[in-house]
């Protein structure tokens, strides 16, 4: 009977976490930057926000040391990019679609030298194809790129999803939790409450925040009435599990993540 409730725990957790773990090789060697890993892991992206250049990506992290997929998540910016900045992780993000082997994007995962500094990407086309092998299922990807200037890798990662739960729209969406802490942000802001708008945001992003000259933190109460404004028309909320994205009535897109069981402000 153990083993039969075993069984079905597995099944419930989904295809992935039954998979072998995954593993890189390989190094990227530019401007004296050194990087080698040996984990990889892979997240299923849909364009539901229609903020990428392909109707699907996959997002893949080789890294120097196991990473939570979480990191991951999020639509621009995942945090694993905050990780890299805080020397919490080294490695490459790589975001592709399958089905396209010319082109993909390549960040470059290591603290820089200047805290204020951002990471690098590299944008990476190929009419002749980019990898040497390419094949992806909806629970693994394998790859193996064409090595050139510096930059050499192969990997087998697990393929995690992230799917929608809820996808408001109207009145539904104005009144969703992920808009009511992004108001709650924005009204902060306006008052000048920087313990209050670090309450409201990620941690990561908080950390930004806090590092920013108080110049930069009075400019942006002063452009908090027009972020509240288009905040009272929100067009769209997308949900998943640990993140949300909210299309505000400019049509822009705000990113949310849940932190300790909260929603908090990503941006």
């Amino acid at each position: 009977m153990r083993g039969a409730w075993l069984a079905l725990a597995l099944l419930v957790a989904g295809p992935a976490w039954a998979l072998d773990p995954g593993t890189a090789s390989g190094a990227y060697e530019r401007d004296g930057v050194t990087i080698t890993f040996t984990h990889a892991i892979a997240l299923s992206q849909d364009n539901a926000e229609g903020l990428y250049d392909h109707p699907h990506q996959m997002r893949v992290l080789l890294s120097d040391r196991e990473v939570p997929i979480s990191a991951l998540e999020g639509l621009i910016f995942p945090p694993v990019r905050a990780m890299a900045k805080a020397g919490e992780v080294r490695g490459l993000l790589l975001e592709f679609d399958p089905a396209d082997r010319t082109s993909m994007q390549v960040t470059p995962l290591a603290k820089p030298d200047d805290p204020s500094g951002f990471l690098g990407n590299l944008s990476l086309s190929n009419s002749e194809g980019l990898w040497r092998r390419l094949e992806a299922s909806a629970t693994r990807v394998v790859g193996e790129f064409q090595p050139a200037d510096g930059l050499a890798f192969s990997f087998s990662a697990p393929v995690f999803a992230d799917a929608i739960i809820a996808d408001l729209k109207g009145v539904e969406a104005q009144g969703s939790e992920p808009v009511k802490v992004l108001l709650a942000r924005a009204q902060a802001i306006g008052r000048g409450d920087l313990a209050g708008t670090l309450a409201l945001t990620s941690k990561s992003t908080g950390t930004t925040l806090s590092a920013l000259p108080p110049e930069s933190f009075k400019q942006a109460a002063g452009q908090a009435p027009e972020m509240i404004s288009s905040l009272k028309s929100v067009k769209r909320v997308i949900v998943r599990h640990d993140t949300a994205s909210v299309q505000t009535g400019d049509g822009e897109w705000s990113s949310l993540v849940r932190e300790g069981g909260a929603w908090k402000v990503g941006d």
